[in-house]
């Protein structure tokens, strides 16, 4: 009873001394710079977070590329294998804060002489020995705990970067898929443009066969055929391209994609509220991710600090042992053993105290780094509203000028045909309106597109 007493005393203390955490709690790191609100956006600030992606677009077929994507993209594939390793390492470091059970079971024998024993050189005669083992360190300081939360919020890191990569590819398909629409637009364009080129060389080449008109127009001609003609492989190369790079996102080997709306069809949500700014921080999960990750590194503070003191270690040995079989399990083999350990540095030329400034030191370029996502995303968001803005504004006279270059080229070729201006006005005209269709068409692209920017900026639900 005195021996029960005694030990229940020391797991007492041992418990009283557990609850100590040397380098303190982990506190959410405070951004001064956060700006009241977006400057370059005027409307509401309801959250963005409502709204989510197969909202956002109406296209059945690029809804589809995106769930394969997030299905069986490589990178995504590798990520999510890297949470569940990160899973593991957690429940590894945790176990560490309780104490382990293992046992030992011998059995054998031998020959040693008096002189052989008393050097421990064997043993005379045999030897049956079975135990329960228990190693347990005690955590005092709190050493295992700040790994342990640096293990788990390693853990959360992993998984915001999974989350990250989810916007990231998301956003890219989106993008792909509407740069393909519009590469198809442009080879449409040209070859629309070919077939009525073709068609007035056809003509100025009878014309010159009369003697109508003179050979340089015929030669006009057929070099505005040549460059309509020029542009429709290098689109197709391009659409190849696009194409492969969509399929390889899909996890797919390299070929053909589908089609949905094309770009005039294509229905997206004209006013994305983009939220307060103080919302990006919980929203976007490169900040989440930069967080924990300064999170992981501040425990690693508490961990150096925690190797300045003492380390308890408790063992302990049940069990039986006994050189013969027929005692083993008699009251004389019974072995009950246990032992408690401290040990600690005293003085090791400033060794530890260079390891806490070391952790110290990563952690505030963690710290930096964290600010610099910050920063980085607010620029983000800000330039992504300009873009918006500013490529519906250029879109709008783009589309103005196709109308105007249409009008201008139907009129003077009316006047070419009565005689009243010369070949080289028709050919401006029409080098201008097939400039300005495969401006219009790459504008309304860039419009899409910066829609899909500024919801990737703004953390939006994907």
């Amino acid at each position: 009873m005195r021996y029960l007493h005694s030990y229940i005393i020391i797991l007492l203390t041992t418990l009283f001394l557990s609850s100590c955490l040397v380098g303190g709690k982990f506190s959410k790191p405070v951004v001064t710079q956060t700006p009241e609100s977006y400057p370059r956006f005027e409307g509401s600030i309801d959250s963005i977070s409502a709204i989510k992606w197969f909202d956002l677009y109406q296209d059945t077929v690029l809804q589809r590329f995106i769930r394969i994507t997030l299905d069986s993209n490589r990178n995504l594939l590798i990520a999510g294998a890297r949470i569940e390793e990160s899973r593991e390492i957690a429940g590894i470091v945790k176990a560490n804060l309780y104490p382990s059970f293992g046992y030992q079971l011998s059995a054998g024998g031998g020959s040693a002489g008096n002189e052989a024993v008393k050097v421990a050189g064997g043993i005379e005669g045999g030897a049956i020995k079975a135990y329960g083992t228990l190693n347990w360190e005690i955590d005092i300081w709190g050493k295992i705990r700040h790994a342990n939360m640096a293990s788990y919020s390693q853990f959360i890191g992993d998984i915001e970067n999974r989350n990250g990569l989810i916007v990231s590819l998301v956003s890219e398909v989106a993008q792909l898929y509407f740069l393909l629409r519009d590469l198809d637009n442009r080879l449409m364009i040209a070859q629309r443009t070919l077939v009525a080129r073709k068609e007035s060389t056809r003509i100025i080449t009878e014309r010159f066969n009369k003697g109508y008109v003179a050979e340089v127009d015929k030669l006009q001609a057929e070099q505005q055929e040549a460059l309509a003609a020029v542009a429709i492989p290098n689109f197709q190369r391009q659409i190849i391209t696009v194409e492969n790079a969509l399929r390889v996102l899909m996890g797919t080997s390299p070929g053909t994609v589908l089609r949905g709306q094309t770009l005039y069809e294509q229905t997206v949500t004209p006013n994305i509220p983009p939220g307060l700014p103080s919302q990006l921080l919980e929203r976007r999960p490169d900040i989440r991710e930069a967080e924990r990750r300064l999170e992981t590194q501040f425990n690693y503070i508490g961990v150096a600090k925690a190797n300045l003191y003492p380390s308890l270690s408790l063992t302990g040995l049940l069990g039986f042992a006994s050189p013969q079989f027929t005692t083993f399990l008699g009251a004389g083999g019974f072995v009950a053993n246990g032992f408690a350990s401290i040990a600690g540095p005293i003085f090791e030329f400033g060794k530890n105290k260079r390891r806490i400034r070391v952790e110290e030191y990563r952690t505030q370029q963690v710290a930096y780094q964290y600010e610099q996502v910050v920063l980085n995303a607010f620029a983000d968001v800000d330039n992504a509203l300009a873009e918006y803005r500013t490529y519906n504004q250029e879109h709008e006279i783009r589309r103005l000028q196709v109308i105007a270059a249409r009008k201008a080229l139907e009129l003077t070729r009316a006047k070419y045909d009565y005689g009243y201006s010369s070949y080289y006005e028709v050919l401006i005209q029409e080098n201008y309106l097939f400039d300005a269709e495969l401006a219009e068409s790459t504008t309304l692209q860039q419009k899409i597109n910066a829609l899909v920017f500024l919801y990737k900026s703004l953390g939006g639900g994907w």
